[in-house]
C-alpha cells in the first residue's frame, strides 16, 4: 500500500483519540456553566471564533447562494446533530464514564454506518454489508455490554 495512504490512517486515529478528550472537556464545561445548553452555546461560540480565524487566514472561496440552495435539505441538519452530540457528552459522560459512553457511541456509529453503506444514503457510495462487517459491528455492541458487567445501578 502507498505510504502516503498509510499516513492518512493517522488522521482518523487522531480524531478518534480526541473524541473522549472532547467529551470530557464538554462535561467539565457543563458543570462550570451550570447547564448543558449554556455549555453547548459556549462550546459552539469558541468553535465559531476558531472558524472565523481559519477563514480569515486561509481565505477559502465563498460559496455561492445557488450552491447552498442546491444542497439537499438533510445536509442542513448537521448542526443540530452536532448540538445533540455535544449536549449528550455533557449529560452522559458524568453518568456513564468516558469509556462506556464512547463505546456506545462507536457501537451506534458502526450500526448506522452499515445502514448508510448498504443503502448509499446521504450521498455515500453503496458498499454492500457482508458477514465481516456485521461481525465487526456486533463486536462493538458486545463490547458495550461487556463494559457494563458488574456495574452497580
Amino acid at each position: 500500500m502507498d505510504p502516503k495512504v498509510n499516513l492518512l490512517w493517522l488522521a482518523p486515529l487522531l480524531c478518534g483519540a480526541l473524541i473522549p478528550i472532547h467529551a470530557g472537556m464538554n462535561a467539565e464545561l457543563s458543570r462550570a456553566a451550570g447547564h448543558p445548553l449554556w455549555a453547548t452555546l459556549l462550546s459552539f461560540g469558541v468553535s465559531f471564533v476558531c472558524l472565523v480565524v481559519g477563514i480569515a487566514w486561509l481565505r477559502p472561496t465563498m460559496p455561492t447562494a445557488s450552491s447552498l440552495i442546491s444542497a439537499p435539505s438533510w445536509a442542513w441538519v448537521g448542526g443540530l446533530v452536532g448540538v445533540l452530540y455535544v449536549m449528550a457528552t455533557m449529560v452522559l459522560i458524568p453518568r456513564f464514564g468516558a469509556a462506556t459512553f464512547i463505546a456506545a457511541v462507536i457501537a451506534g456509529q458502526m450500526t448506522m454506518a452499515l445502514i448508510l453503506d448498504q443503502n448509499g444514503f446521504l450521498g455515500n457510495e453503496v458498499r454492500p454489508v457482508d458477514l465481516y462487517r456485521i461481525a465487526g459491528a456486533a463486536l462493538s455492541i458486545i463490547g458495550v455490554a461487556i463494559m457494563q458487567f458488574g456495574k452497580t445501578p
